[in-house]
């Protein structure tokens, strides 16, 4: 097996160094998210959507908005499927 050093940045901004048989990272940080620097302004933050709370509100409300958006669709699909054949019976008369 190889030996690693866990490569995981703390908020000081200081890596761990720990000795680790995972190439992820130590045993307190494999499950850790990676940090990533906000598309705005460079700040480190471990959001989904890459930004730091000052900037991420447009990206969650563009999100909610698609969403809402899909939501709609989906019923109105449920909807038509849900219906009868009506053409299919012009045929029988």
């Amino acid at each position: 097996m190889a030996f690693y050093h866990c490569q995981y940045i703390h908020r000081t901004g200081k890596i761990c160094g720990r000795g680790c048989y995972h190439p992820k990272g130590c045993y307190i940080h494999c499950k850790s998210p990676v940090c990533t620097p906000c598309r705005d302004c460079g700040e480190l933050n471990r959001s989904i959507h890459n930004e730091c709370d000052k900037h991420i509100g447009k990206y969650q409300s563009r999100e909610n908005y698609r969403r809402k958006k899909q939501d709609e669709l989906h019923a109105k699909i449920a909807m038509f499927e849900n219906l009868p054949d009506l053409f299919d019976s012009r045929n029988e008369l």
